[in-house]
């Protein structure tokens, strides 16, 4: 069973929550044991709202950390699909307390061996991580607990088909892809935009029950209500890595440029996914676990 910490954005888009509504079900199915929840915005209805879709999954006591270091897209863009989430929630809750995303991960790393990491936002909050120093909770710096404790990082971000345009999760905070990128000392597996462009889910979610948070996200999209999955396939294969839907590339050395585009060089311990069947085996399986 594999150990997770999931770090998103959740707010400005809406598949994080079907990225997340995944994670639960394959919870369930006793496939991944999730360790906390992070959010990678100073926006607190992101945080909030990962507290509703957790509790109404059944986990309520999971814990939720967000990122405090200074405001971070706190705006309205990113309040799109939280804001009513979290004014429902708080009509029958108090005002959670949030932890401090870094505080949170430090305190759940010193706990656990073999995490995976996940990320499908910005990487500040690994970034973080990675400077973080000794404190109360661990002798080790941030780099040594993840040394010690993490297995690897999967995440959401680049565009490995054209290596001139930046993808939006790298754009938004060039200088923390960078850090992670040149800085993360174990192996990185990048689920590159082209991958989730072409195939639309959330079709499952319309027959979900009204209650469930994840249906009411992907309501607020107009037309069809479905959306593109770069998300839920990092989730998918960040936790069944030895899925046949995609495949891994030959292992290199994987950074940005001060544009944010993907720089592959030579050999190195990282990789990005490449697709390994059709769009439609995709979407099938992972509509299969977004309700």
């Amino acid at each position: 069973m594999k150990k997770i910490i999931l770090d998103t954005d959740l707010g400005s888009d809406c598949d994080d929550a079907g990225a997340i509504a995944l994670m639960h079900r394959l919870a369930e199915l006793g496939e991944t044991e999730i360790l906390a929840v992070t959010h990678c915005t100073s926006e607190i209805g992101g945080a909030i709202t990962v507290k509703a879709i957790n509790e109404y999954y059944g986990r309520a006591d999971l814990p939720v950390g967000q990122y405090s270091e200074k405001p971070f897209l706190d705006n309205e863009i990113c309040k799109r699909f939280t804001k009513h989430i979290m004014e429902n929630y708080l009509e029958n809750h108090k005002m959670p307390k949030i932890e401090n995303a870094t505080k949170l991960m430090r305190k759940v790393l010193a706990q656990n061996s073999d995490v995976t990491l996940i990320a499908i936002g910005f990487l500040n909050n690994y970034a973080e991580l990675l400077r973080s120093q000794p404190d109360e909770i661990s002798p080790l710096t941030g780099i040594e607990l993840i040394k010690k404790h993490v297995k690897e990082l999967y995440a959401m971000g680049g565009n490995f088909i054209d290596l001139t345009n930046a993808e939006y999760n790298v754009k938004m905070d060039i200088e923390s892809a960078k850090y992670v990128s040149e800085n993360f000392p174990l192996p990185i597996t990048y689920i590159g935009y082209e991958l989730g462009e072409t195939i639309r889910t959330g079709e499952s979610l319309k027959t979900a029950s009204e209650n469930n948070p994840v249906k009411k996200i992907y309501s607020l999209r107009q037309a069809d209500r479905l959306r593109e999955s770069w998300d839920p396939i990092t989730l998918y294969c960040a936790i069944r890595d030895s899925n046949t839907l995609f495949k891994k590339s030959e292992k290199c050395k994987i950074t940005f440029n001060d544009n944010g585009c993907v720089v592959i060089n030579g050999r190195g311990k990282d990789c990005y996914l490449i697709a390994n069947t059709t769009d439609e085996e995709v979407r099938e399986e992972l509509e299969k676990y977004m309700v």
